[in-house]
């Protein structure tokens, strides 16, 4: 079979089998995409593809300065990928299983502090679009959800003696989600109100989306991220500040206050724990600093430390 057909059976099976989002399916094709590109250049087909092709193929990847994030990417896609051969017998073995994925944890994700919090949270609210922005923002904080999901809850999906939402996640797999007892009267109080007048306002008061476009549908997803663009040009803030940004926030924030990995775990929706450890490495990186800055010893002890990382080669 042709490494494009390949390519192509396999997006199928991810969709129509795994139920992957319509998001992740895309990146899948756009990583791949590269990978088709690299094999074709050099005449090699995916079922002789050997561990040299895959290093050179990540030394390529590099040669493009490609950020970090976006080669850790390509490599789990290419990954996933051929583990699909190999079971379905197309390669003898996955030549990206020689590719350390370490690299995914050498940058760490943006992360807000409890004060940045507050600062998004507080931010002055003057018509339905502000507060639409606002609860978007503390819906994520409170709940850790995909932004993916946040955008598929609709009204009926609140339990609200619970303080809790169904959530369908990655793979069609559900889960419970939490509200603080001010989010969600913030929410019933105010928000739905607001929201129930604004499709009055527009002729859609049969509409069960929770979050709304500026159309009366359901918030589109390209919309959501102008609107962290434009909330991040607002404050002023040089970090990163993405949906993904409050759900990493959300989960380092629980295990800053002592969170069990497994509730976090059970939480993001994360199918495998080792995908949820990356947090335990944010509150070392912040205990470090802590430590770093009000210990007697912490400057010495930084600095001496400082010295070792630079010179560890990891």
């Amino acid at each position: 079979m042709r490494n494009d057909e390949l390519i192509t059976q396999f997006l199928l099976y991810e969709e129509k089998v795994k139920a992957l989002s319509e998001n992740t399916r895309k990146n899948y094709s756009i990583d791949l995409e590269k990978l088709l590109g690299f094999a074709g250049e050099r005449n090699l087909d995916f079922a002789s593809f050997a561990f040299s092709d895959a290093k050179e193929f990540m030394r390529e990847l590099k040669r493009q300065n490609l950020s970090d994030r976006s080669s850790s990417r390509i490599l789990v896609s290419c990954h996933t990928f051929f583990a699909y051969l190999e079971r379905n017998g197309e390669v003898d073995y996955n030549a990206f299983d020689s590719i350390s994925l370490r690299s995914t944890y050498k940058r760490l994700p943006s992360v807000l502090t409890r004060e940045e919090v507050k600062e998004l949270l507080g931010q002055e609210i003057k018509d339905f679009k502000d507060e639409r922005n606002h609860i978007l923002f503390l819906f994520l904080y409170n709940t850790g959800c995909r932004i993916s999901e946040a955008l598929s809850v609709d009204v009926d999906d609140f339990e609200w003696g619970e303080r809790r939402i169904r959530i369908l996640g990655k793979g069609n797999k559900e889960r419970y989600v939490f509200l603080s007892k001010s989010a969600v009267e913030e929410i019933r109080n105010v928000y739905l109100p607001q929201r129930e007048a604004f499709l009055r306002e527009k002729g859609k008061l049969g509409e069960k989306a929770f979050l709304l476009g500026d159309r009366g549908g359901r918030l589109p997803f390209s919309s959501a991220h102008i609107i962290f663009d434009e909330e991040k040009e607002k404050l002023g803030w040089q970090k990163d500040f993405t949906p993904h940004t409050l759900r990493h926030s959300f989960a380092t924030h629980l295990m800053d206050k002592g969170a069990d990995i497994r509730l976090v775990q059970e939480l993001l929706g994360h199918e495998s724990i080792s995908t949820t450890q990356i947090y335990t490495h944010l509150s070392q990186s912040k205990l470090r600093k802590v430590y770093v800055e009000t210990h007697p010893h912490g400057k010495e002890k930084g600095k001496e430390n400082d010295r070792n990382d630079d010179c560890s080669g990891t």
